[in-house]
């Protein structure tokens, strides 16, 4: 493995120059990060214990949930509410984005009202999906489809619509079908866009399996962080909170890697 990447090194400069400036990149933030914690337990002294706790405390109250399996079966049921809503959620609103983005009649009718749903705070609907689906695992799941919904939408009917119309109509004079039109011009051209909306959508995801969470639930890393505020231990409030800064890092490096070999194989 070293051999090869010294051989690239030497074949292209380039390449040696961009692996140095991701590997500058990667040192600087492990430093920015390190010097902030440290920062901060060396203020945390002059922090009322109720209001803010210190990384210390912060990595024993996540070790604790750690040994004891709490962190596990709530990351668990959260993880899940994630991934079903997230999933559920991008491949409606790729499909309705793609529908829509052909057929402009259509979205101009169904505008008004796409617009007014988007417009109400995703919140709002938690009380509603509780009643029509439990307390189960169900309504988190809406809830987070639901927010994610929107963003993927919006970034895919806005990339159908900007695909090069003269390709469109030079495919169309080769005598191209509907859906040979679909799959060589109008997904590909529209790819950057979905992805984009992929990725902005992935903190949506968490916001709405929190929600959902901190409305009605008993699991789920929402669940702890209320529990934890509920008996003023900041600790575990601050706990919950950076296990969910985690798991957004996660999921946006998975869709970067998705991203970038989607990109590849299009080439």
């Amino acid at each position: 493995m070293a051999d090869t990447t010294f051989a690239e090194d030497m074949i292209d400069p380039a390449i040696a120059a961009e692996r140095r400036r991701r590997n500058i990149i990667f040192a600087a933030r492990i430093i920015v990060a390190a010097s902030a914690i440290l920062l901060w337990e060396l203020m945390s002294p002059h922090f009322d214990r109720l209001v803010i706790s210190s990384p210390v405390e912060i990595a024993a109250r996540s070790w604790e949930w750690a040994k004891d399996g709490t962190l596990y079966l709530n990351l668990l049921v959260t993880g899940e509410e994630i991934l079903l809503g997230y999933v559920a959620g991008a491949i409606a609103a790729v499909a309705l984005g793609l529908l829509l983005g052909s057929y402009p009649t259509i979205a101009a009718i169904l505008d008004p009202l796409l617009m007014a749903i988007y417009g109400v705070p995703k919140i709002a609907f938690g009380p509603l999906f509780i009643v029509w689906f439990g307390i189960n695992l169900t309504p988190k799941v809406v809830i987070c489809g639901v927010t994610v919904f929107f963003f993927i939408f919006l970034a895919t009917y806005e990339g159908v619509r900007n695909v090069d119309r003269d390709l469109l109509r030079t495919i169309r004079l080769m005598g191209a079908t509907r859906m040979q039109e679909r799959a060589l011009v109008v997904i590909p051209g529209a790819m950057p866009a979905i992805l984009l909306g992929l990725k902005l959508a992935i903190p949506e995801a968490l916001v709405g399996a929190i929600v959902g969470e901190l409305i009605v639930s008993n699991k789920g890393i929402g669940y702890l962080i209320e529990y934890s505020a509920s008996q003023l231990d900041s600790a575990g409030v601050f706990a919950g909170l950076f296990i969910l800064m985690i798991l957004a890092v996660v999921a946006n490096s998975a869709v970067n890697y998705a991203t970038k070999k989607t990109g590849r194989e299009m080439q």
